[in-house]
C-alpha cells in the first residue's frame, strides 16, 4: 500500500496512550487510550488491557467518555479506575474476570487520585473537601455574588479559579465502601501512596506559612490512622511523586530546591529515609539533564524494579529516555536503560516487566513493554496502527550550529517527502515555548507534520534557555529574553540557509507562549520573514506580572519585580517594538489562558493596527494555556497554514 502525507483532518484520528499500570505479576498491563470525538469536541478516554506478550491481545476494558487512571488490585481480581459516570468523578471496580463495573466511592467533590493498599482491602484516595455548591445548582442571586481574593496562589492555569475546598487523604474500605478522612487543615494533600506494611501514607502538600503566594509542596508521612504528618523531604523545596521502596524503609521522589519561580534549573530523582533520618539524596544530579515527572499527569514518570533500583526518565538532548539508579544514594552513576529518539512519556515496572508509552513527531504513540532481564522491546498496542499504515510521516534530522561565542546549539528539521534534490524549500521556524522548555513539542506534532505536507521544510531550535542540554545552558537566558537566544535560532535559520536547503526569500515564523514572545521579538527585530504566527504569547511583561497566575515565574526571569527592573521590562517586551514590524502578522490565542492572558495577544493585535500594520486575531473561547479542543486543534493548524499560503 502506497502511503499518502499527513493531513489536518489525520489530527482526529490520532489516539493518545498513557498511564500504563502493570498486575502484580507482570502478565497484564492496563492503559489510557485517548480518541477525539467529533460529535462532542472532546477528547473521550476508556481503560484498555493487553497481555505482556506479544501476540497483539489488546482488549477495550471500558467505554468511556471519561474513564481514567487504570489501577490493578494486588490480587489481580479488579481493575479499579477513575470516571464521572454520575455526578463527579469516583473510583470504580471492574471485575478482571468480566462484569460490570460497580461504584465504589461517593465523596461528594469526587476523587483526583487514588492507591490500593497493599493487602487489597483498601484504597487511599486524595479528595476535595468542605462545603461548596455548583455554580449549576445556585440561584440567580448566589451566580451574581462576588469572590473575594487575599491571596496572591489564587488560580492556576488548566485548574482555573480555587475555591475554599481543600484536598484531603481518605481511606476506603473496599468491601464496606466507607470512607474515613485522615488529613485535615486549610493546605491541599495529594499523590498519597502506601508504605509496603499497610500502616502508613506518603503524600505531598505545602504546609508552609508562604503557601498562599507560591506553590512549594514537601513530602509527609501520615499513619493509616490519622494523626500529626512528618515532613521528609527536608531542604528541598518542591517535590511530587512520593514511592515508598519495596520494603518501605526510602520513599523516593522528583523535586528541585530552587527559589520561587525559577523553572531553568534541573529537578532531581531523590531518596530519603522514610523514618525521617536524615536530609534527601540527589540520586540524578551528575547527569546534569532534568528528571520528568515533578507533577504527575499523565501517569507514572519513575518506578522502583526492587529495593535497590529506581528506573524513572531523563529528558536528554530533546529525547526522553529510561534510566535506572541504585536507591542507596551512594553516589552511583545513572545508567541508560532504554534511549533511541523518542519521548517516552510515562512508566510502570513489575516482577520485572516494564511498560512504557513513547511516541515522537514521526512516530505515532503506542505503548510497549520489555523484561529488565534483558527480551527485546515489544509494541503491545495498536492504538494507531491503521493510520501508520496509511499515513507516511516526515522524519527529524538533528543539526548544529555554533553560536558567535562558540556555543553548540542544536535543532531539529523536518522536510517534505521526496523533495527534488537541490531544490531550496520555504521555512517555516517553529520556535518552543517555555523559554525552558524544549524541541521537539508532542503536542504539535500535528502541525509540524501539516506544514510539511505543504511543501515547508519546519525548523525547530533548541536556543539557550532550552532544557535537556544542561543546566547552565537552560539558565543562559534568563535577564537576557530576546539576547543570546533570539541570536541562536537566527543562527540556525542561516545554517539552513547557507546550506541551500532553505529560500531567504521564502521565511515563514511562529511560536507559542515564550515561542510567541520570541516570534513578536523576531518580527520587531528582523524584516526577514513573510509571515508570522503569534500564539498565546508574553508581550507586555509589566502587564503579563500583574496578571499571569505565576508572577514569581517573572521575578526569576527578569531579576525582580517592574519597580526593582523597570529597564528590563520595557527593554525586553515585544510591544516596545511593535513599530518596526513590517511582517503580516496573525496572533492566536485562548480567552481562558491564566498563564499568558489573552490582554497579552490582544496588546500585539490592538497595537498593530494602531500603527497601520497588516495583522488579525483569532480568539478561540474557553481552553487555557495548555489545553483546548480537537476542532480548536485542527482550526488552529489551518490558520496557520492558510495565513503562510496567503503571503506566500
Amino acid at each position: 500500500m502506497i502511503k499518502r502525507a499527513f493531513e489536518v483532518k489525520d489530527f482526529w484520528r490520532i489516539k493518545s496512550l498513557a498511564d500504563p499500570d502493570l498486575s502484580f505479576d507482570g502478565t497484564l498491563v492496563a492503559y489510557v487510550v485517548g480518541e477525539a470525538s467529533e460529535t462532542e469536541d472532546r477528547v473521550e478516554t476508556s481503560i484498555w488491557v493487553a497481555g505482556t506478550g506479544s501476540d497483539g491481545s489488546a482488549r477495550q476494558a471500558t467505554f468511556g467518555p471519561k474513564d481514567t487512571s487504570p489501577r490493578w488490585s494486588p490480587d489481580g481480581k479488579f481493575l479499579a479506575f477513575l470516571s464521572d459516570r454520575g455526578k463527579e468523578r469516583q473510583v470504580y471496580l471492574l471485575p478482571s474476570n468480566g462484569g460490570e463495573a460497580r461504584q465504589l466511592t461517593t465523596l461528594p467533590h469526587g476523587v483526583s487520585s487514588f492507591t490500593w493498599s497493599p493487602d487489597g482491602s483498601a484504597l487511599a484516595v486524595s479528595a476535595k473537601t468542605g462545603e461548596w455548591v455548583p455554580v449549576s445548582e445556585r440561584s440567580a442571586i448566589e451566580k451574581s455574588a462576588p469572590t473575594v481574593w487575599t491571596s496572591l496562589y489564587n488560580r492556576f492555569d488548566n485548574i482555573g479559579r480555587f475555591d475554599d475546598r481543600r484536598q484531603h487523604i481518605f481511606v476506603v474500605d473496599v468491601s464496606s465502601g466507607i470512607e474515613r478522612q485522615v488529613t485535615f487543615g486549610d493546605w491541599d494533600d495529594v499523590d498519597p501512596n502506601w508504605s509496603p506494611s499497610g500502616d502508613s501514607l506518603v503524600f505531598a502538600s505545602d504546609r508552609s506559612a508562604t503557601r498562599d503566594s507560591v506553590l512549594q509542596r514537601s513530602i509527609w508521612v501520615v499513619g493509616v490512622e490519622g494523626g500529626d504528618p512528618r515532613a521528609i523531604s527536608g531542604p528541598v523545596s518542591t517535590c511530587g511523586s512520593p514511592l515508598f521502596s519495596p520494603g518501605g524503609d526510602s520513599v523516593c521522589f522528583v523535586g528541585h530546591a530552587n527559589q520561587p519561580g525559577d523553572s531553568s534549573r534541573n529537578s532531581h530523582l531523590y531518596v530519603v529515609s522514610a523514618h525521617g533520618v536524615g536530609d534527601p539524596v540527589a540520586l540524578t544530579k551528575s547527569l546534569d539533564r532534568p528528571v520528568w515527572g515533578l507533577i504527575p499527569s499523565l501517569g507514572r514518570p519513575f518506578s522502583w524494579r526492587d529495593e535497590d533500583e529506581v528506573i524513572f526518565l531523563i529528558v536528554d538532548r530533546g529525547v526522553q529516555s529510561l534510566y535506572s539508579v541504585r536507591a542507596s544514594g551512594d553516589g552511583a552513576v545513572p545508567s541508560l536503560l532504554l534511549g533511541g529518539d523518542r519521548q517516552i512519556g510515562t512508566v510502570d515496572c513489575k516482577a520485572g516487566t516494564v511498560a512504557f508509552v513513547a511516541s515522537w513527531p514521526s512516530q505515532f504513540p503506542e505503548l510497549y513493554c520489555f523484561d529488565v532481564a534483558g527480551s527485546k522491546e515489544r509494541v503491545i498496542s495498536n492504538a494507531n496502527v491503521e493510520l501508520a499504515d496509511e499515513v507516511e510521516l516526515s522524519t527529524l534530522e538533528r543539526i548544529t550550529h555554533r553560536a558567535h561565542d562558540g556555543t553548540e546549539i542544536s535543532s531539529f528539521v523536518l522536510y517534505p517527502q521526496n523533495r527534488p534534490e537541490g531544490e531550496s524549500l520555504p521555512l517555516v521556524l517553529e520556535i518552543h515555548g517555555g523559554p525552558h522548555g524544549w524541541h521537539p513539542q508532542g503536542s504539535m506534532m500535528a502541525l509540524y507534520q501539516a506544514l510539511v505536507s505543504e511543501g515547508y521544510a519546519v525548523l525547530l531550535p533548541n536556543p539557550r534557555g532550552s532544557q535537556s542540554f544542561g543546566e547552565a545552558f537552560a539558565m543562559a537566558c534568563t535577564q537576557d529574553w530576546g539576547g543570546e537566544d533570539y541570536l541562536d535560532i537566527m543562527g540556525a535559520v542561516d545554517t539552513l540557509v547557507e546550506q541551500g536547503r532553505v529560500d531567504p526569500d521564502r521565511l515563514y515564523v511562529a511560536g507559542y507562549s515564550y515561542g510567541g514572545f520570541m516570534t513578536t521579538w523576531v518580527v520587531g527585530h528582523t524584516e526577514r520573514f513573510k509571515a508570522a504566527c503569534i500564539s498565546a504569547p508574553v508581550s507586555n511583561l509589566v502587564s503579563m506580572y500583574g496578571t499571569t497566575d505565576i508572577p514569581h515565574f517573572n521575578e526569576f526571569e527578569c531579576g525582580g519585580s517592574p519597580w526593582e527592573a523597570p529597564e528590563y521590562y520595557r527593554d525586553h517586551s515585544p510591544i516596545t517594538y511593535l513599530p518596526n514590524v513590517t511582517t503580516p502578522v496573525q496572533v492566536l490565542h485562548w480567552e481562558g489562558d491564566l498563564r499568558c492572558p489573552v490582554g497579552q495577544g490582544e496588546e500585539i493585535f490592538q497595537g498593530l493596527l494602531k500603527l497601520g500594520k497588516e495583522a488579525q486575531m483569532v480568539r478561540y473561547p474557553g481552553g487555557f494555556h495548555v489545553a483546548r479542543t480537537p476542532s480548536q486543534m485542527c482550526d488552529y493548524i489551518e490558520r496557520h497554514l492558510s495565513w503562510f499560503a496567503s503571503h506566500r
